[in-house]
């Protein structure tokens, strides 16, 4: 049964980080067609700036998902009766210290380092709630045996 619970957190977080994922290319999409132009250093010097390209929404939205992913995964096999408080700790001090790279950027304007950690909101919301609904729904298996 844990072996099966296994294969199924890995499924379960390719799934969020695509949900996460699209979650974050509609939220960008429609931002820029109400005007947002996500101008961003490209480089370490500032002056050289542009838009942000859509690859770097997608793997800055999914490498965090598989990771949180692994994460509760690596838990759930350490700590089986109490994987959520420490990654829910864990989660919420990643979102923390994530916010730290859009409010960190030279060069972008307020606009934009704002909407860049609302995407961080979203894709948070995403990956922390699907894997808790995952939690919920392996419980209630698990007790059910």
């Amino acid at each position: 049964m844990l072996k099966l619970l296994t294969n199924k957190i890995v499924w379960v977080g390719l799934l969020i980080s695509i949900i996460s994922v699209l979650a974050n290319l509609l939220f960008f999409a429609l931002t820029q067609a109400l005007g947002e132009l996500y101008i961003i250093p490209l480089t370490e010097i500032p002056l050289n700036s542009g838009p942000m390209p859509v690859f770097m929404v997608i793997l800055a939205t999914f490498i965090p998902a598989i990771l949180a992913a692994m994460l509760y995964s690596f838990l759930s096999k350490i700590a089986p009766n109490s994987t959520l408080p420490p990654f829910l700790s864990v989660a919420g001090t990643a979102l923390l210290v994530s916010f730290g790279g859009p409010l960190d950027l030279p060069g972008a304007g307020m606009q934009t380092k704002l909407l860049l950690s609302a995407m961080h909101i979203i894709a948070a919301i995403i990956i922390v709630g699907g894997l808790l609904i995952f939690h919920s729904q392996k419980k209630k298996l698990l007790d059910g045996e």
